[in-house]
């Protein structure tokens, strides 16, 4: 096996370890305020929002620091201290503390995905890239697949064991990523970002497509937020569903989404092309109205199934039309993860508070209608621009 594989199994076996936890972690809060903390729905979107808030915060202020660290070295510190920072919210008991400690925890996980996809995708353009983001997406994605099923499971069993599993998982895995990247050779000699461009003679050739697909990411974890955060009280305490259902539920999602990276990862039909970036804002507005008017178990299997398409296809143009072309390659993957966590975040607290006070089945229409006004602003710019002939390739 070529070094360039190995490093592509290693980084993609790390991704799918440390999104297995993390997402397993995201879930498990939610239980954990509601059934230990007794907060209500608006107060557990806000608590489990800091975390997001935090990401976004800390990717905009490390994205020039961290740049100086190798990646491997990045993706080592984010490990052990999200390990570090669980452990401590599982101790805290007031308030203050558990959102200080979520503070730390998102904070920390900042140090991992900008520079674990810019890694994926150093020094590659056009189908080498489609390649390697391929693999990036199917690891993360099966990892978060799988969480909802394990996080399901053993919240059955004791509330608190997902995230005292996760915690050690965290200290191991971090303990692997530092000694493998010390013995490999081909891991160890991987440069800091800022190195590696000053040794590379590159020209930027980024697309402005970039932009529509940030945005369509944004939208995708708005309607996410809910559907992680607000989606599984409702099924619990309105539709009587137990964790371990509402965690297949979740995983329906998530293995059509692995299944359409896999699929997407080989084709370029959809590359640079922004009829699918605005077919996909459409038919995710479409999907809300539609789920808005589900009730039983089997038609939210399907819905959830239609929305990892959806999700897979937003989420990998945001990436590819994102880096390709690009130099700063951290700093595209950081306006990337600071798009879904903004949308994340809102769409935690939005849906939050509209289901404390006008129920589930508003969450969706609401979501629904800000999805359709957002997409045709959207098309007014773009064909306003495409007339006059304007497109310009910004510098960001």
């Amino acid at each position: 096996m070529k070094q360039d594989s190995k490093q592509l199994l290693f980084l993609s076996i790390v991704s799918f370890f440390a999104q297995l936890f993390i997402a397993s972690v995201n879930l498990s809060l939610v239980y954990y305020l509601n059934d230990v903390m007794k907060y209500n729905a608006s107060l557990i979107a806000v608590t489990v929002s800091s975390l997001s808030v935090s990401y976004v915060v800390f990717c905009i202020l490390l994205e020039n620091p961290t740049k100086k660290i190798s990646p491997r070295n990045n993706i080592f510190i984010s490990l052990l201290m999200m390990g570090v920072a669980i452990l401590l919210f599982i101790s805290s008991t007031k308030y203050l503390f558990i959102l200080v400690n979520l503070i730390l925890y998102g904070g920390f996980t900042a140090f991992l995905w900008p520079h674990m996809a810019s890694w994926f995708s150093r020094g590659r353009e056009d189908e080498n890239l489609n390649r390697a983001i391929s693999f990036f997406n199917l690891s993360w994605g099966f990892g978060s697949a799988f969480s909802s099923i394990l996080c399901g499971i053993l919240t059955e069993i004791n509330i608190i064991l997902p995230l005292v599993v996760s915690i050690i998982s965290f200290f191991i895995l971090s303990a692997i990523v530092k000694i493998m990247t010390y013995k490999l050779s081909y891991l160890k000699a991987v440069e800091s970002e800022e190195n590696y461009n000053k040794n590379s003679k590159l020209i930027d050739k980024s697309t402005p497509l970039r932009y529509y697909s940030w945005i369509a990411v944004f939208m995708t974890y708005f309607f996410f937020g809910m559907f992680t955060n607000i989606f599984p009280l409702y099924a619990k305490n309105d539709l009587m569903i137990n964790e371990t259902r509402i965690g297949i539920l979740l995983w329906s999602k998530g293995i059509v989404s692995c299944i359409a990276f896999y699929y997407l990862g080989k084709m370029k039909f959809w590359h640079f092309k922004s009829s699918y970036i605005f077919g996909c804002k459409i038919a995710l507005a479409i999907l809300c109205f539609i789920t808005a008017y589900c009730h039983s178990y089997y038609s939210f299997f399907f819905c959830f199934m239609i929305f990892g398409f959806i999700y897979s296809m937003m989420y990998i143009q945001s990436i590819f039309h994102g880096v390709s072309g690009a130099i700063n390659r951290t700093k595209r993957m950081t306006i990337h993860e600071v798009s879904l966590s903004l949308g994340l975040i809102l769409g935690s607290v939005v849906s939050g508070a509209i289901y404390d006070m006008f129920g589930f089945n508003n969450v969706l229409i609401s979501l629904g209608f800000i999805f359709f006004i957002i997409t045709i602003v959207e098309l007014i710019i773009y064909f306003l621009i495409k007339q006059k002939n304007t497109e310009k390739i910004y510098n960001i």
